[in-house]
């Protein structure tokens, strides 16, 4: 467990994600800490990248990424599953990055694993890998077909 001090106390799995996010959009590194939970088994998995596990690792792993700047990223198209002490937010992130012609939109696949602690909501997993180009379109297709369908 990490003795690590969280001053914000959130009251919903939303305003963690939301916390989350701006961590990002400010490469605050305390502000993304402050947002996951004091448990030793938290885990992390950036795109591409290894299973970072622990407080330490996911601070060392935010930390190489805040170096470049901020990560212009927004989460779209959120599914949020919920129970009294955990929630799962499964979204699409909209991620600004520079490249040979510009800034351009990169899509990922997120999932955001949020538990009920002693200290509020925190995050205990975020999982999040690079969209095939074709998948938004059959995942959106997938949804809607969904709506029709009984299992």
């Amino acid at each position: 467990m990490n003795d690590d001090f969280h001053p914000t106390h959130f009251a919903t799995h939303e305003s963690v994600e939301h916390a989350f996010y701006e961590a990002l959009e400010r490469a605050d590194v305390e502000a993304m800490m402050n947002c996951w939970a004091d448990e030793d088994d938290v885990v992390c998995i950036h795109p591409g990248g290894r299973k970072l596990t622990g407080h330490r690792a996911i601070r060392q792993g935010w930390t190489e990424i805040f170096a470049n700047g901020p990560v212009h990223a927004r989460a779209v198209s959120v599914h949020v599953q919920q129970s009294m002490m955990m929630a799962i937010h499964s979204v699409v992130e909209q991620v600004q990055v520079m490249g040979d012609r510009g800034r351009t939109v990169v899509n990922v696949f997120a999932t955001n694993v949020y538990g009920k602690t002693p200290n509020g909501w925190r995050m205990v997993l975020h999982h999040a890998s690079l969209v095939p180009d074709h998948a938004l379109t059959e995942s959106r297709s997938q949804d809607a077909d969904q709506g029709s369908t009984l299992h």
